[in-house]
């Protein structure tokens, strides 16, 4: 237990890393608290819209669309159609901005029932969609195929969810973009990687790891209580990052409306196949990022102990974080190639919408599993391989 406090005070609590962190929660605090003002005006705003929307929500209302759909064109005239330029246009005009959500509402429950346009390269939704894909399947016969069951299982999730509600989820659409955007990635795991990478690269390039590592605590102890610091370590930055902009990023307007309603009725999550409210969401997405956080510390951990440069051991943390967005940009012909690469990749599957925001599945051994099932089993190997790593790493190290 000693050795673990020793090695956790070195990562934690040194003065760099204790001016790392405070700086690191006033980052965060004012990312929450800037991300929530820059949504809507301010608390009065905020108010004003809550009162509002309280009349609108619950199912499709098509006089409300006819009225909201009036007040887009009108509002797009001026603005454009981009979303975010025409909420920064008009945060201080709360029934515009309802107007406008509701716009968007209505657009996914026409996707809902009609589904997304033939050419999309996204994964099929839609219930006519879905049913014609079925039909054309069944007309080749193909009715025991992988795809066939796949689709099936899709339309029968999409009918038992039912058509999306409208709901006032305002807040916590500004909370999500937060825990599931790559922005998330800047500000929560590259930091990450300045906190563990000197776990075993400051030791190693003084070569007192050779030292400390044939010491009577023996390499075993010495390792183990490593790697139990910089899990601790990795949960508290998460943890700083969660809670920070979690309250100020509902501080302003001091409201948790929406916290029951469905997630389809968030925007980003309108095609998850999860029969979950709001707050479930938050707490399934706080444990992934404290999850898949824990995992790419191990990842750090294992970089750190076959380098001898703390900062060799950021970049190349970091490239292993980002090589799959360089993927990814390649086009529609390298992802469908190399597909499985860029899902798993760390910039994709730490993101909370990228896992749970659809209904992705895989056929392993005649089986389907979903993406989140995957993602868990994937990011595990990967954590026991870095860990085993590790250990046969620091075996070498020793002085015989």
């Amino acid at each position: 237990m000693s050795l673990f406090r020793f090695e956790l005070r070195k990562l934690l609590l040194g003065k760099k890393n204790l001016v790392l962190l405070l700086c690191l929660l006033a980052l965060y605090s004012v990312v929450g608290l800037a991300s929530t003002m820059f949504l809507i005006g301010g608390n009065d705003s905020y108010r004003a819209y809550e009162e509002l929307a309280t009349d609108w929500e619950g199912s499709f209302d098509g006089e409300k669309a006819a009225e909201a759909e009036k007040i887009y064109q009108e509002v797009s005239a001026r603005y454009g159609t981009d979303a975010r330029m025409i909420a920064r246009s008009v945060k201080d005009q709360p029934e515009i901005i309802l107007a406008v959500n509701y716009h968007a509402y209505t657009e996914r429950v026409e996707e809902y029932w009609n589904g997304t346009p033939p050419e999309s390269v996204e994964e099929p939704y839609g219930i006519a969609l879905l049913q014609g894909k079925i039909s054309e399947l069944e007309r080749q016969g193909k009715q025991n195929s992988f795809d066939y069951r796949e689709l099936s299982a899709s339309l029968q999730r999409l009918k038992e969810l039912g058509e999306p509600e409208f709901a006032n989820t305002l807040l916590w659409e500004n909370l999500f973009n937060n825990w599931g955007e790559h922005m998330m990635q800047f500000l929560l795991f590259v930091p990450l990687a300045f906190v563990i990478a000197p776990v075993f690269a400051v030791e190693r390039s003084s070569g007192m790891d050779h030292l400390i590592l044939s010491s009577q605590n023996g390499r075993r102890r010495i390792v183990t209580a490593k790697l139990l610091s910089i899990l601790v370590a990795s949960t508290v930055v998460v943890v700083l990052y969660l809670a920070a902009t979690f309250i100020f990023g509902f501080l302003p307007h001091g409201s948790f409306h929406g916290w029951d309603a469905a997630i389809q009725s968030i925007p980003t999550y309108a095609r998850s196949m999860f029969r979950w409210k709001v707050w479930q969401l938050a707490a399934v997405g706080a444990v992934w990022l404290i999850f898949t956080g824990t995992v790419y510390s191990l990842i750090i951990c294992f970089i750190s102990s076959r380098m001898k440069s703390q900062m060799g051991t950021v970049g190349v943390s970091l490239a292993v974080l980002f090589v799959n967005v360089g993927l990814a940009a390649m086009g529609d012909t390298v992802t469908q190639r190399l597909g499985v690469l860029v899902d798993f990749g760390l910039a994709n599957v730490t993101l909370v919408k990228e896992v749970f925001g659809g209904y992705k599945v895989f056929h392993v051994f005649g089986m389907n599993v979903s993406y989140p099932v995957m993602a868990v089993l994937v990011l595990a190997a990967i954590a026991a391989v870095a860990t085993f790593g590790i250990y046969r790493g620091q075996k070498s190290r020793t002085i015989a």
